[in-house]
């Protein structure tokens, strides 16, 4: 398998050079390359390291004359298949090794700025939103999945993170969004279709098998996170007065799970601003909880250019029936001594089950209009 890096010249914040002149590709003076994709971290970092001897001068010498720099657009390609698009966010030489440390963010990082301005919609869709503040930031979007609905108004003041406006409307629509491979911002569903005891009823993308795929594997269940009474909350406007309200509820099967133990935690969610966007809120925790609770790691695997997170595992064990599990990290490093994945894989769950599961235990106002 071929390994290589492609870096662009700076063009502006919305393109980059294209010409063979503006780009460069390295090869065979590749030395490392480790890419960390997590589900629960919102930025994908990858770290390359190359021999900066065999490259041209003009190439790593940085500022308005190099093409390796500060905010340069970069791919990384296993074969021909794309592994990894976005910036160099820091570049170190070691002058003893003769190497260059290349230190990327995917695209997503561009989500983590705050709006310069405020944003007004007025009759759009939750979707429309999310489409708009990922192409204010200069980014591409691709709608997968997730339940949309009707916005009337929304005004986002300035100084807003764009994730931030983008993780509340995900809590009320059962979605997920993340930048794939190509630096595309996608939005999906939360959570894959899945049957408890459906065995491959269920759709599956990969199956690993002990002694065969993988060296070694690690599996346990953490409860320590888990909270099965949710309070709600959501500021809403009237005119000019303001009112917080809330809704409280409790998962009684993770009650149940708890041996009756109740553990309680209070969100709040600017954009739940009815009961049932709020029971959505309640539902998309739970359903973060529960997968949460039973992480699997494999450690290493066989390196897989088409693995992806969001994808699921069939893992066949000694002793144990098929287990199915939801991909949510990927930590892959190639070097001359090989390529490899190390796959953090976390318990499936039937999501519409949790999604209609909360209880409301009590809804009321907790400070009035003023």
């Amino acid at each position: 398998m071929d390994f290589s890096i492609v870096v662009y010249r700076k063009k502006g914040y919305v393109s980059y050079g294209t010409e063979d002149a503006d780009k460069l590709t390295i090869k065979n003076s590749l030395v490392n390359i480790k890419t960390n994709r997590s589900k629960d971290t919102q930025v994908t970092e990858a770290t390359i390291v190359a021999e900066y001897e065999k490259l041209p001068l003009a190439a790593y010498q940085g500022g308005n004359t190099g093409i390796i720099d500060n905010f340069a657009r970069i791919e990384t390609y296993f074969d021909a298949t794309i592994q990894f698009t976005g910036v160099i966010k820091k570049y170190e030489y070691n002058e003893t090794d003769k190497t260059i440390t290349l230190t990327c963010h995917d695209m997503y990082y561009r989500l983590l700025n705050a709006t310069n301005e405020d944003i007004v919609y007025v009759d759009t869709t939750a979707v429309n939103v999310i489409a708009d503040l990922v192409s204010r930031a200069g980014l591409s979007f691709h709608y997968a999945g997730g339940d949309n609905y009707s916005i009337s108004n929304l005004k986002i003041v300035e100084g807003t993170v764009y994730a931030d406006v983008i993780q509340s409307l995900l809590e009320t629509m059962h979605a997920s969004i993340r930048c794939n491979k190509s630096g595309i911002i996608v939005l999906d569903e939360q959570y894959p279709d899945y049957i408890e005891g459906g065995g491959d009823a269920n759709h599956f993308d990969w199956t690993y098998k002990d002694n065969t795929n993988n060296a070694s594997d690690i599996a346990g269940r953490d409860a320590s996170l888990m909270r099965n009474i949710l309070k709600i909350t959501c500021d809403i406007k009237s005119g000019d007065k303001t009112q917080t309200v809330y809704d409280k509820f409790e998962d009684p099967s993770m009650t149940e799970y708890l041996n009756g133990e109740k553990w309680y935690e209070t969100l709040d969610n600017a954009l739940a601003n009815t009961q049932e966007k709020r029971k959505a809120v309640a539902g998309w925790k739970y359903l973060e909880y529960w997968r949460k609770s039973t992480p699997l790691n494999i450690l290493p695997t066989a390196g897989n250019k088409d693995v992806n997170i969001g994808q699921v595992v069939k893992l066949l064990r000694d002793n144990t029936n098929p287990g199915y599990y939801l991909v949510v990290g990927v930590d892959t490093e190639v070097s001359a001594d090989g390529y490899a994945d190390t796959l953090q894989l976390e318990g499936m769950r039937d999501k519409n089950t949790i999604y209609e599961i909360p209880v409301l235990l009590a809804s009321g106002v907790i400070k009035e209009a003023s």
